[in-house]
């Protein structure tokens, strides 16, 4: 699929479909971000060659796909964590388009973390801090602190999902993208790092991506009392 951003007919589609609206402002920053990964992609490492042709459909139009369910679980004022944001996704084009909540984008790359430091402030995005930290190791600065906790492409979430509940305050939420429409209940070993983390799942999104044959996921996560 070619990468012609909003100019592309199945990609404005696919955001009304979604319910997702962008303001003239929001679409200008997401080009201009586009824009600036492609510039500096060669420098800081951020995205495989394969995908600078991509970054619309494969990248900033998935990270979008979970605008209705931030919009709808937080409210205004509240504050979420990108536990792994690497070239900035999905944290960049969710905090363009809500700009009521307060994004941190953790990264244990420095390199990665001067990148959306800077993206941050070529775009004005005043609801974005970039943080150069790895979630786990950071004892009480990241426990109980955040609404919500999103993560795309980390790795197996059954590895990641106790340190991600843990950031999360009473009755927050961990949204998690998953390429696969597989259900939580055919993975043993994400069921059982749920029963360990005592947590559920309270609600599965699933959505497809313009050109693709197969849905995608993103599971949300609660806390047990």
């Amino acid at each position: 699929m070619r990468d012609e951003g909003l100019r592309d007919e199945l990609i404005r589609e696919t955001l009304e479909k979604w319910g997702v609206a962008l303001t003239g402002e929001a679409a200008e920053k997401l080009e201009l971000f586009r824009a600036e990964l492609l510039e500096k992609n060669s420098r800081f490492n951020l995205v495989s060659q394969s995908d600078t042709g991509n970054l619309w459909p494969r990248h900033i139009l998935d990270a979008l796909a979970g605008v209705p369910l931030l919009a709808r679980l937080l409210k205004p004022g509240g504050t979420v964590a990108d536990a792994g944001a690497g070239a900035g996704f999905p944290g960049i084009p969710l905090a363009v388009a809500l700009e009521t909540l307060s994004f941190d984008l953790w990264d244990s790359s420095l390199k990665r973390q001067m990148f959306l430091t800077w993206t941050a402030s070529r775009l004005k995005l005043k609801n974005v801090r970039a943080l150069h930290l790895r979630i786990g190791q950071n004892g009480p600065l990241e426990t109980g602190k955040y609404g919500a906790v999103v993560e795309r492409a980390m790795g197996k979430l059954e590895n990641i999902l106790p340190q991600c509940l843990n950031m999360l305050d009473a009755g927050g939420v961990f949204l998690a993208w998953q390429s696969a429409a597989q259900a939580a209940e055919d993975r043993p070993a994400l069921r059982e790092a749920m029963a360990k983390a005592r947590t559920e799942l309270a609600e599965t999104a699933a959505y497809r991506l313009p050109g693709e044959k197969e849905d995608r996921q993103i599971l949300v996560f609660k806390k047990l009392e």
